[in-house]
């Protein structure tokens, strides 16, 4: 389908995870403690993979998100989006996640800290409120999110999440 906001580009209106994510979108081992330290290092890492066209826009446009309402929930997770979409910030749409083993203080409603911190960076709406309900589902469970809290490397994260997609519910399951 041709996207209206970036002209002659063709994408999927429900892209698939193997669009939009693989091993070299995580960060194994985020040593940062604060919440901006870690946006900044997230948005460092996507700009070195050109997954970002204005990094800069988008560290001011994820601080902004967490001043106004945390992304973090409990179990550990943060989903990190800008709030309003930019699609020409974005020379392909992408999922990332950044592991922090010590976790991080970024307020969770539990009060506890934040382990796993995706950053969704899609271009459509829909596809964004899908890919947050996905997530969410696979990271209400405390044994996933251990498992990704405890895996080896970013092949075994990417890894694991790519089962956990596969085993999503039939109402979460990827449409044609």
């Amino acid at each position: 389908m041709n996207d209206p906001e970036t002209p002659g580009v063709v994408e999927a209106a429900d892209p698939e995870f193997s669009e939009l994510f693989d091993a070299t979108h995580v960060v194994a081992d985020l040593k940062e403690e604060t919440r901006e330290t870690v946006i900044s290092a997230i948005v460092a890492r996507v700009g070195e993979l050109g997954l970002v066209s204005d990094a800069k826009w988008l560290e001011t446009a994820l601080t902004e998100r967490e001043r106004m309402v945390p992304t973090a929930m409990p179990n550990g997770v943060a989903f990190l989006h800008a709030r309003h979409r930019a699609a020409e910030k974005f020379p392909r749409q992408f999922l990332f996640l950044a592991r922090s083993k010590k976790g991080v203080a970024f307020g969770s409603p539990d009060e506890r800290p934040t382990h796993l911190f995706f950053l969704l960076a899609l271009r459509k709406d829909m596809a964004h409120l899908r890919w947050l309900a996905r997530l969410s589902w696979i990271c209400r469970n405390r044994t996933t999110v251990a498992n990704l809290v405890k895996a080896a490397d970013g092949e075994e994260i990417a890894k694991l999440l790519r089962y956990a997609v596969e085993e999503l519910p039939g109402n979460l399951k990827q449409r044609p």
